[in-house]
């Protein structure tokens, strides 16, 4: 019997980026196909992710308030590499930005599982919200063309 030896891949970084983000992709989607299938909703899955967030140390490098938020979202989304993030106004207790590119166009590619876009966002906008309470804020986001535009705010 010949003894052959496996030639495993070489990745780029470019390679490892883009694989990174559609593992990432991935696994939201599965997690929000499996919430459905278990009779749950997006919004769920996207709870129980951003409370599990929290647990460790969310919000430790980026200090307190709105503005520590929305670097995390920053710090966060930017492993995708079409991600956007615009401040639209701030204040010291406010911020109101606008994001796109963190997925949500390739979530397209994932028509089986049955998640859209639409559940991806819904996800990510009670991800958000949790950790947001978590750490005394509110977080509220709506959609506009391609853009999920939203505001940090702390809790009166």
């Amino acid at each position: 019997m010949d003894k052959k030896t496996i030639e495993l891949p070489r990745l780029t970084l470019e390679q490892k980026w883009q694989t990174a983000e559609e593992n990432l992709i991935y696994f939201v989607v599965s997690g929000i196909a499996f919430a459905k299938s278990m009779g749950k909703s997006p919004e769920d899955f996207g709870t129980f992710a951003g409370v599990i967030a929290v647990t460790p140390s969310w919000g430790k490098d980026e200090g307190k308030g709105p503005q520590a938020l929305v670097a995390g979202i920053s710090r966060n989304k930017q492993q995708f590499r079409d991600f956007q993030l615009e401040i639209l106004s701030e204040s010291e207790t406010m911020v109101e930005a606008k994001m796109k590119g963190f997925g949500e166009n390739d979530v397209r590619h994932w028509l089986e599982p049955g998640v859209t876009v639409d559940d991806y966002l819904r996800f990510f906008d009670r991800k958000w919200i949790a950790i947001a309470d978590h750490l005394g804020l509110e977080y509220k986001q709506r959609v506009e063309g391609d853009w999920i535009v939203f505001t940090v705010t702390e809790k009166r």
